[in-house]
């Protein structure tokens, strides 16, 4: 019986063309085993990796692999709730841009927009030392870079905060999800100090190392095996 994997059933549009597999059957094959751990249940549900997927994607600007990526995650089980708070994870991760790409694809896939709120706005009555309290308590200490924005510009400090609060703990995505997904897209990103910061996020909320492990994995297809350094050093930073 053959040890190698089932290109057919990845995930990955390359290996369906079985155009690497022309020029490499070994490259194809390596490929593949990395699809296996992306695309099919182990730590992680696939419908999620999927998802994690479609978000660095989305951040990397490769539109047709995050519509793949958010198909196949709809397939697999994503529902649209989750979807949504994906998309506002990516709002504050990369900004107004990245987060209209992704709505936008996920609008188209389960064919509903969203309209204006229902109600109007409580007062969200914080200041800058509910911001500090805040991080104070999510960290342990307070960043250097939290105290800058503090002292010169309190106000998008407490918008900051607001945001970061329903993303990481009230969003419609668990909180390990969300982590996670950030920890993919920063390895995609290339970025070893804030997969470091999520994927303590993902700690807190209860990921295992072979959960955030996958994340990191998950930036591969997105970004390549350059992902997996400032991956790997970032989740052993944090150990």
């Amino acid at each position: 019986m053959s040890n190698n994997s089932d290109h057919v059933t990845s995930g990955s549009a390359v290996l369906h063309s079985k155009e690497v597999a022309a020029m490499s059957h070994k490259f194809a094959e390596g490929y593949a085993r990395v699809r296996d751990v992306t695309d099919r249940d182990s730590a992680l549900p696939a419908w999620a990796k999927a998802l994690y997927m479609a978000a660095a994607a989305a951040v990397k600007g490769h539109v047709e692999l995050m519509q793949r990526e958010l198909g196949r995650s709809k397939d697999l089980g994503l529902s649209l709730n989750d979807a949504r708070g994906a998309s506002l994870t990516v709002f504050i991760s990369r900004g107004e841009a990245v987060y209209s790409r992704f709505t936008n694809a996920v609008n188209e896939l389960f064919g509903e927009e969203l309209g204006e709120p229902s109600e109007e706005s409580p007062d969200f009555d914080i200041d800058k030392q509910f911001c500090l309290d805040y991080f104070q308590d999510y960290f342990g200490f307070i960043p250097t870079y939290v105290e800058l924005m503090a002292e010169e510009a309190s106000r998008a400090l407490e918008g900051y905060v607001l945001m970061r609060e329903f993303s990481l703990a009230e969003n419609l995505l668990e909180a390990k999800h969300v982590e996670l997904l950030l920890v993919t897209v920063n390895a995609a990103e290339f970025s070893s100090r804030f997969v470091n910061v999520h994927a303590n996020g993902a700690r807190k909320a209860g990921a295992t190392e072979a959960e955030i492990v996958e994340s990191v994995i998950c930036a591969l297809p997105v970004s390549g095996v350059a992902t997996w350094l400032p991956g790997a050093d970032g989740i052993m930073e944090g150990r």
